[in-house]
């Protein structure tokens, strides 16, 4: 067994390094600006993507070698203690550089991220494409477990259930899945629920147009028209505007 270097970090030190230099480099007036993007009051310490996305290149360079995917999830429950959102962000997308490595034991531990360490969509969004996706393309059998999250009273929870499939669907894998949590999602009360729904049937109609103006004609109807314009918006200009008057909901 290869022996650790004296000088590695623990992921808990690693972690209090990283949201120290996230404390040195805040920028309270990009932070004020950067809360127009979110209903909710977000924590944030006004980090710019460019130097995000070099802390994240920085920490997966000095760890990817001595650290395995525990150390990872280890990194980012540290993380995720601090309230601010790019700690969190950096936090799962360091566990995502170890995505290959997972298995279905590490599906409670993002359950229990998406309900208690996003609060936002942006942290959604952040996690549920980069770590769980993987974990669903390497192992099928969660899936059933994932799809029943659309039934959630934790509206974080029901939105991770449906932009996991966003880059799977992309792809045209698992249609089938993201198809039935469409269908379960279609009565949510959340507009940010809509826009993921979405997002995900319009991921689906890249692979297969088809399939989805079949889908959008036999279930438009029940949709939100949220959902249903963003579902449409790789259709043509003039089949846009068919299917729009298609799903219009029956009058009285």
């Amino acid at each position: 067994m290869a022996t650790k270097r004296k000088d590695q970090l623990t992921p808990s030190r690693a972690a209090a390094d990283a949201i120290a230099e996230l404390r040195r480099r805040a920028d309270p007036k990009k932070a004020a600006s950067s809360q127009r993007y979110f209903k909710e009051p977000v924590a944030l310490y006004g980090l710019d993507t460019p130097t995000a996305k070099a802390m994240i290149k920085d920490l997966v360079a000095r760890f990817k070698r001595s650290w395995a995917l525990r150390e990872a999830v280890s990194f980012c429950n540290a993380m995720v203690r601090d309230p601010h959102l790019e700690p969190r962000g950096i936090g799962f997308q360091v566990v995502a550089a170890f995505a290959r490595e997972s298995d279905p034991r590490l599906l409670p531990q993002i359950r229990r991220w998406l309900e208690r360490s996003c609060g936002n969509w942006a942290l959604v969004d952040n996690l549920a494409p980069a770590v769980l996706a993987p974990l669903v393309e390497r192992h099928p059998e969660v899936i059933p477990e994932v799809m029943a999250w659309a039934g959630s009273s934790n509206m974080w929870l029901r939105r991770g259930a449906a932009v996991t499939f966003v880059p799977l669907a992309r792809h045209g894998k698992h249609l089938d899945a993201a198809y039935a949590v469409a269908s379960r999602l279609f009565d949510d009360r959340e507009d940010l629920m809509h826009k993921a729904v979405g997002w995900m049937l319009r991921e689906a109609g890249k692979t297969d147009m088809a399939r989805l103006e079949r889908f959008l004609r036999a279930e438009g109807a029940k949709m939100s028209r949220t959902t249903v314009r963003y579902a449409i918006e790789r259709f043509p200009k003039a089949k846009r505007a068919l299917l729009l008057e298609a799903t219009r909901p029956a009058s009285g």
